[in-house]
């Protein structure tokens, strides 16, 4: 259980910053998504701990508020370390 939940907080702070640091998606999305949650760092980062732990892990749906905020502060401290 506590690799599951360590892999979905990796995931989730590593899918936001690939999508809003480092544009790998197509250019459609980029021209399309504009609304909040899409072009905030740490709001796609809890969205998509929400999401992970609801889809893809063996975790109970309570937890799916922590993780998110858990990837948003993770994905905060990656771009605090990274940018050093």
């Amino acid at each position: 259980m506590n690799l599951d939940l360590i892999t979905i907080l990796l995931l989730a702070a590593l899918t936001a910053l690939a999508m809003n640091r480092y544009n790998v998606l197509p250019a459609w999305y980029y021209r399309y998504a504009k609304c909040k949650p899409l072009t905030c760092l740490t709001c796609l980062a809890i969205w998509w701990g929400v999401v992970l732990t609801i889809t893809a892990s063996n975790l109970h749906w309570l937890l799916t508020i922590p993780v998110g905020l858990s990837a948003a502060g993770l994905t905060v401290l990656i771009i605090k370390l990274s940018e050093k």
